[in-house]
């Protein structure tokens, strides 16, 4: 049961970016802004393909940047956002008026 009030939060926290704060989508543009050390936060879905995910993982614990890994699926991560396309990598550049950076700290993602 808590994992689903995770999920929950998560989805509404990243609702709440969506619209008003500023994030990029897709493996490429997340490497991209992590190398540059620009995120708040990186959020990935465990569901992604695996060398992607373990080169996000490497790339956001040597720049520093905080990774939150959920159970959501990619296509669930795209609804979040209101995109009607699945992504399985976040880049949150400004969190807006979301509490997405607490439950990065907290790790309530997973």
């Amino acid at each position: 049961m808590r994992q689903e009030a995770a999920k929950v939060d998560l989805k509404q926290s990243l609702e709440v970016v969506s619209r008003t704060g500023r994030y990029v989508v897709g493996y490429r543009r997340t490497v991209r802004e992590i190398l540059a050390r620009r995120p708040a936060a990186v959020v990935a879905s465990t569901k992604s393909s695996g060398p992607l995910l373990k080169r996000v993982r490497i790339l956001s614990q040597s720049m520093g940047v905080p990774l939150l890994l959920t159970e959501l699926t990619p296509a669930e991560l795209g609804l979040a956002l209101r995109k009607p396309f699945p992504t399985s990598f976040i880049a949150v550049l400004d969190p807006g008026s979301s509490d997405i950076a607490e439950q990065v700290r907290s790790g309530s993602g997973e």
